[in-house]
């Protein structure tokens, strides 16, 4: 895994997913990176664009299905969704502000954090750091070809 920063900033269209993607492909923002302002708010375009591009496959879960111990992965990073900003005291309620950030898996199914690809983002040391934790994405390259 090597950290790749986001290099577009803003809401709703910061780069933050491609360059999740990139760290854990160990790819460049270049080869991950796609128009996110196409995807218009959807989760699942944006991912099914990413993995277009970057010839990997992205699979989506609750966060607590990995802490729960529900799914167990061979994966040893995963990206995590986070709430950066929270609107009128409900961080999953619309107007809330939502970024992605890279976690560890550990053997106990325990989610560290380990990179932040916002680099002007202050919260590098802990998902506590955070009001709330959305969905958990698994990262594999497709075999080449």
């Amino acid at each position: 895994m090597t950290p790749v920063y986001q290099t577009k900033y803003g809401v709703p269209f910061g780069n933050c997913v491609p360059a999740c993607v990139a760290s854990l492909l160990d790819r460049k923002i270049e080869d991950v990176d796609v128009d996110v302002a196409s995807c218009r708010d959807s989760l699942r375009a944006l991912l099914t664009k990413i993995e277009e591009k970057a010839n990997c496959k992205i699979y989506v879960m609750s966060h607590e299905a990995i802490v729960d111990r529900i799914v167990k992965t061979s994966e040893r990073y995963c990206f995590v969704e986070v709430c950066t900003c929270v609107f009128n005291q409900e961080p999953f309620g619309r107007g809330s502000t939502w970024h992605v950030v890279v976690c560890e898996i550990g053997d106990n199914g325990r989610l560290s954090l380990v990179f932040n690809p916002d680099q002007h983002d202050a919260r590098k040391d802990s998902l506590d750091q955070f009001p709330a934790i959305g969905k958990l994405f698994i990262v594999k390259a497709n075999p080449a070809t």
